[in-house]
C-alpha cells in the first residue's frame, strides 16, 4: 500500500498535470505524511479481526474505496467527497446517476486497482501477506487505541494526500456542525420574511401576457451564447438571434451546481439549502413559490418535465403541495416514433416541446397559464447523441467538442418551442423565460466535474426575458441571478405581495446592485457576488477570500486584504445570511403559519 501511494502521488503530480510539485522539505514531508497515513489505516483493518476471511474482507474493502477515490480523483481533478454519495444516495442507483458516477471515474485509475487487487489476492493466498502478522490474540484495548490513534490522524489540521483519508475526512465535515457563525433562530422568529413590499418593483406594463412560460434548460453554460467552434460554426445560432429581441443579462448566475437546488431558487426566490436537497430532506418545509402565488392571482399552474420519473428527487411531491396544479412528465405523451430520438437521459428538447405544445392544446383554453418545462437531455456526459445528432463535431473527440453537439440541440429546440408558439399566435402575448438549473464547468480551470468547481465557469449561466410587445429587447449590465426569476415574474404581472420571504430582486426594475448567493454544497465553498467583487468563504477550514472579477476574471488572486473594513463587514453579513437561510429551512421558519 506504501508503494501504490507513492505511484499515486506520481501520477497525481507528475502525469496528470494537477499542479505540478515542488521538492521542498515541506512537500516531501507531506508525502511521507500520506504514506504514514495509508499505513495506518490499513494496518486497522487488518487486525480488526480475529478471523482471517474478515480481516482479508475489510482489507480488500479498504484497497477498492482507496481505488474508487483514486480514480475519481483522476477522473475529476478533486478528491471524492462523502457529501456527492449522501445527497445523492436516493437516486445513486437510478441507471442516469451510475451512468453519470461511471463517466466520473478514470478507467486507467481502476485498472491500476484491480491489477493490485489481484496482486494482493495471490499474496494472501499463497503467502498469507495481509495475515501472517496478525498475533493470535488481538487484545480490545489495542484494537481500540489504533483506531483513535487514525480518528486523531483524521482530525489533525494537515493537508492530506491521501485520497482514503481525503474520503473519511469529506464525512466527518459533511457531519460536523458547520455553522460556525453560531447562527441559532428563536421560536416565532422568521428572518427570510420581508415585511415589506419591494419599493423597486416597475409599474408592469398595463396588458399582462396570457401565458407564462419558464424554460429551465439542463447544463446551459452562459459561454455558449455567440460561441463560434473550431471549425467555424456557431453553436446557438436561434440563441443569438434571440438575444437581439430579448431581455439578456451579461452576467447571470445560477445559485448553485445542482439541478435540485437550482429549482429550488428559481421556483421559490430562496438561497438554496447548504447542505442536501431541500425537496428530499425537508419535505414537510412550508414555503411559497412563484406557483403559488400565480395561482392564487388566477393562472393554472404546470411542471412538464422531460425526465420519466416524477419521483426523481421527490419534485412531484414538493412541488404540488406547494403551487402546483399538475407535475407532468413528457413520457405518456410520447409517440411510437420518439423512441428514436431518446439520449441517454431523456428525449432530445426538440421533441420534448413538440409534445408540450399537443398538451398545451387541451389545457390553453382553460384560462391563462404559468408553465415551467424542466429539460434534460443536455446532461454529463453530454456524449448519446447518434451520428446524425452531431452537427458541430462529427466526430467529436473530447468533452467540450460532445457538449458542443449537445448544445446545437439545445439550440434547436428553442427554436422548435418559439415556432410552436408563433403558429399558435401566442409569442407577442406571452412572457417567455428561458435560462438554465445550472452550468457546467467546461476545463477553464481543469475541472470537468459540477462536485468540485467553485469559480464563475461553475456558475454562469444565460437568462433571456422574452415579450415583444412590451419588453424592449436590451442587454442588461445588472448582475442577476436564478433567485430573481420569481420576483422579476410578478413584476412583470402587476403582483405586489405586502410581504414575502422572496429573496430575489426583480430584473426588470433599476434597483441597486444586490448580493447574489451561491452554494457549492459538495467542496462547501458559499460565495456571495456584489459585482464585480466575490466573496469566498470555506467552511472547512473557514478561510475568506475576495476577487475582482473585473481584473481577475480567473479568480487568481485574493484581494481581501485591500477591502475596506465596511466592504468586508457587508460581505460577512450576506455569508451570515445564507446561514439564517439554512437555519430557517431547518427550522421549518420561512413562512409564518397559515401565513
Amino acid at each position: 500500500m506504501a508503494g501504490l501511494q507513492v505511484y499515486y502521488l506520481y501520477e497525481v503530480f507528475v502525469t496528470n498535470d494537477t499542479g505540478g510539485f515542488a521538492f521542498s522539505l515541506g512537500s516531501v514531508l507531506l508525502i511521507l505524511w500520506s504514506v504514514v497515513t495509508v499505513l495506518a489505516m490499513f494496518q486497522c483493518l487488518a487486525h480488526a479481526s480475529q478471523r482471517r476471511w474478515v480481516n482479508v474482507a475489510l482489507s480488500m474493502l479498504g484497497l477498492a474505496v482507496y481505488t474508487i477515490c483514486a480514480s475519481y480523483t483522476f477522473g475529476s481533478n478533486d478528491a471524492l467527497n462523502w457529501s456527492v454519495l449522501a445527497d445523492n444516495f436516493g437516486i445513486a442507483f437510478s441507471q442516469e446517476s451510475l451512468d453519470v458516477l461511471i463517466h466520473s471515474l478514470d478507467a486507467k485509475g481502476l485498472q491500476y486497482g484491480g491489477i493490485i487487487f489481484l496482486v494482493f489476492s495471490w499474496l494472501e493466498y499463497k503467502y498469507q501477506t495481509i495475515t501472517r502478522a496478525t498475533p493470535p490474540i488481538i487484545p480490545l484495548k489495542k484494537k481500540v487505541v489504533s483506531w483513535c490513534m487514525y480518528g486523531i490522524l483524521v482530525l489533525l489540521p494537515i493537508e492530506a494526500m491521501d485520497p482514503l483519508m481525503n474520503f473519511i475526512r469529506s464525512g466527518y465535515f459533511y457531519y460536523r456542525d458547520q455553522q460556525s457563525l453560531n447562527v441559532q433562530l428563536t421560536p416565532n422568529h422568521y428572518p427570510l420574511i420581508r415585511s415589506k413590499p419591494n419599493t423597486s418593483a416597475k409599474t408592469a406594463p398595463a396588458p399582462k401576457p396570457q401565458h407564462v412560460f419558464l424554460i429551465v434548460v439542463e447544463s446551459l453554460n452562459a459561454d455558449v451564447i455567440h460561441n463560434i467552434s473550431s471549425n467555424g460554426r456557431p453553436l446557438t445560432p436561434f440563441l443569438n438571434q434571440l438575444q437581439e429581441r430579448s431581455i439578456s443579462f451579461s452576467t447571470f448566475y445560477g445559485n448553485s451546481i445542482q439541478t435540485a437546488k437550482g429549482h429550488f431558487a428559481l421556483l421559490f426566490s430562496t438561497i438554496p439549502s447548504l447542505k442536501g436537497k431541500t425537496f428530499v430532506k425537508y419535505p414537510n418545509l412550508s414555503i411559497d413559490s412563484v406557483a403559488s402565488v400565480l395561482k392564487s392571482n388566477g393562472y393554472q399552474t404546470i411542471a412538464f418535465s422531460a425526465h420519466e420519473n416524477p419521483n426523481f428527487d421527490n419534485a412531484s411531491s414538493f412541488l404540488t403541495q406547494r403551487g402546483y396544479d399538475d407535475y407532468l412528465t413528457v413520457k405518456p405523451f410520447l409517440a411510437p416514433d420518439d423512441a428514436k430520438h431518446r439520449l441517454r437521459w431523456g428525449v432530445k428538447d426538440a421533441i420534448f416541446y413538440k409534445r408540450f405544445f399537443e398538451y398545451f392544446d387541451s389545457v390553453s383554453k382553460k384560462g391563462p397559464g404559468f408553465f415551467t418545462l424542466f429539460t434534460i437531455a443536455n446532461h454529463f456526459p453530454f456524449n448519446s447523441m447518434s451520428a446524425e445528432d452531431r452537427p458541430i463535431y462529427p466526430e467529436p473527440s473530447s468533452i467540450q467538442e460532445h457538449y458542443a453537439n449537445s448544445i446545437a440541440l439545445v439550440d434547436d429546440g428553442i427554436r422548435v418551442f418559439f415556432e410552436a408558439l408563433e403558429k399558435r399566435q401566442l409569442l407577442d402575448n406571452s412572457l417567455v423565460i428561458i435560462t438554465a438549473d445550472h452550468a457546467f464547468p467546461m476545463g477553464l480551470h481543469g475541472n470537468y466535474h459540477l462536485e468540485a468547481g467553485y469559480h464563475e465557469d461553475s456558475f454562469r449561466i444565460p437568462c433571456f426575458i422574452s415579450w415583444p410587445t412590451q419588453l424592449s429587447p436590451r442587454v442588461s449590465r445588472q448582475a442577476g441571478s436564478q433567485m430573481d426569476i420569481g420576483p422579476t415574474i410578478l413584476d412583470a404581472l402587476g403582483i405586489a405581495l405586502p410581504s414575502t420571504h422572496f429573496g430575489g430582486e426583480s430584473l426588470l426594475s433599476d434597483a441597486p446592485q444586490h448580493p447574489i448567493f451561491l452554494v457549492q454544497p459538495y467542496a462547501k465553498h458559499f460565495s456571495v457576488v456584489r459585482f464585480p467583487y466575490k466573496y469566498r468563504f470555506f467552511a472547512k477550514t473557514e478561510q475568506e477570500f475576495v476577487y475582482d472579477l473585473t481584473n481577475d476574471p480567473l479568480e487568481q488572486t485574493s484581494i481581501i486584504h485591500t477591502l475596506s473594513d465596511h466592504q468586508l463587514t457587508q460581505f460577512r453579513q450576506d455569508l451570515k445570511r445564507m446561514y439564517w437561510s439554512q437555519a430557517a429551512i431547518e427550522n421549518n421558519q420561512v413562512i409564518r403559519p397559515n401565513q
